[in-house]
């Protein structure tokens, strides 16, 4: 039973190391969304600043625009799948949660009684002792 526990306690810790994992690289990718956003928004900052920019000025700002919101639309997509892996791991921790809970309760239970034989025991021979 102890080792049962053991492999449950390093099995959690695992599952809670992957849990934190998953949310840092949640929150990474709201990081680079942010970042690429501002950068898409001082682009058309700087367009409107420059109206009267020449037409290759404009188009290679266009370009980067598109090409600033490909990289949003990944990292969005990125994030979605993401959060469904963090979500999923959530459960295994908690599932492994639960397991070590019920490894734990049984091993008490299994103690206590173990105690109460001994205790029981102790009671009886001192018993038979003192009558003797």
């Amino acid at each position: 039973m102890k080792q049962r526990r053991k492999s449950l306690a390093k099995i959690l810790a695992l599952q809670d190391q992957l849990h934190k994992l998953n949310a840092w690289k949640l929150a990474a990718l709201d990081q680079q969304r942010a970042a690429l956003e501002e950068a898409q928004k001082q682009t058309i900052e700087a367009i409107d600043r420059d109206v009267t920019m020449n037409g290759v000025l404009v188009a290679g700002a266009t370009r980067h625009l598109r090409g600033i919101g490909r990289k949003i639309e990944a990292v969005k997509s990125e994030h979605v799948v993401q959060t469904r892996l963090s979500l999923e791991q959530g459960v295994r921790t908690k599932l492994a949660e639960r397991l070590v809970d019920s490894v734990d309760a049984k091993y008490r239970k299994q103690q206590e009684r173990s105690d109460l034989g001994d205790l029981i025991e102790r009671s009886l021979a001192k018993g038979s002792a003192s009558s003797a």
